[in-house]
């Protein structure tokens, strides 16, 4: 009987293997995106409003940890500088030479004119603001949909997330509001592998589909685990560069 047992097996259709749990797809998600001692970039911004009109910008940024540091250096925003620490957001503006904490109520405000919103800068995580559940997949990607906890404060009512089942990258989020209606939507582009083999989108398209408005990032360098020193994040090297 045992080797019919063996055939019956062999012609039997081939069983899917389960998707991994909804939590688990975000957290290596989350690993793959914020998992680095530390990361430094160099990126060139593009602004384009509705009209057309463009504004570009060029920006270093570097994180750690939950801290994130943003430094324009071209453009009509040269000098300025924002610092992420934790869910508190300050920013530097040269004109003034002071710094100031972004107030709760304006975090669902633009990050410097783009479609980021100084509550998305805050977001190194998804996994620390939103559960999850397993809404579809196919051959390439896992679609989660997330809403937010109830211990956190966000301005969306729920997240639609795109993660590919070949390195679990970010490749799509769609930000939606109490309707359902799309509000905002992030797209990465140009898979690339950078120096030491770290693979990163060179590409990320932030939109708002509503009106059109939308922000390019594209990266010229991407670095990571090079022990930037903590006081590269306080407030003091906001306000000096250093």
């Amino acid at each position: 009987m045992r080797p019919l047992l063996l055939l019956l097996a062999a012609l039997s259709p081939a069983v899917a293997l389960a998707a991994p749990p909804a939590a688990e797809i975000l957290q290596r998600m989350d690993d793959v995106t914020s998992g680095y001692a530390d990361q430094e970039m160099e990126v060139d911004l593009v602004i384009r409003a509705e009209s057309g009109e463009e504004k570009s910008y060029g920006m270093i940024v570097w994180q750690k940890d939950r801290r994130r540091l943003v430094r324009f250096t071209s453009g009509e925003n040269r000098g300025l500088a924002t610092l992420v620490d934790g869910d508190r957001v300050y920013v530097y503006m040269p004109g003034f030479k002071k710094v100031r904490r972004v107030a709760q109520h304006n975090m669902a405000q633009s990050f410097a004119g783009s479609d980021f919103s100084n509550e998305d800068m805050t977001r190194l995580r998804f996994a620390d603001d939103f559960d999850v559940t397993l809404e579809r997949e196919d051959a390439d990607t896992w679609v989660l949909q997330g809403t937010p906890k109830p211990d956190r404060s966000v301005s969306y009512a729920s997240v639609r997330i795109t993660v590919a089942k070949d390195g679990y990258f970010q490749r799509a989020v769609d930000y939606l509001d109490a309707e359902g209606r799309k509000v905002k939507e992030f797209r990465g582009q140009d898979l690339t592998t950078w120096p030491g083999g770290v693979r990163r989108f060179r590409t990320v398209i932030t939109r708002d589909p509503r009106s059109g408005h939308e922000t390019v990032m594209r990266l010229r360098t991407f670095k990571v685990d090079q022990g930037l020193d903590d006081e590269q994040f306080s407030k003091r090297a906001l306000m000096w560069g250093h």
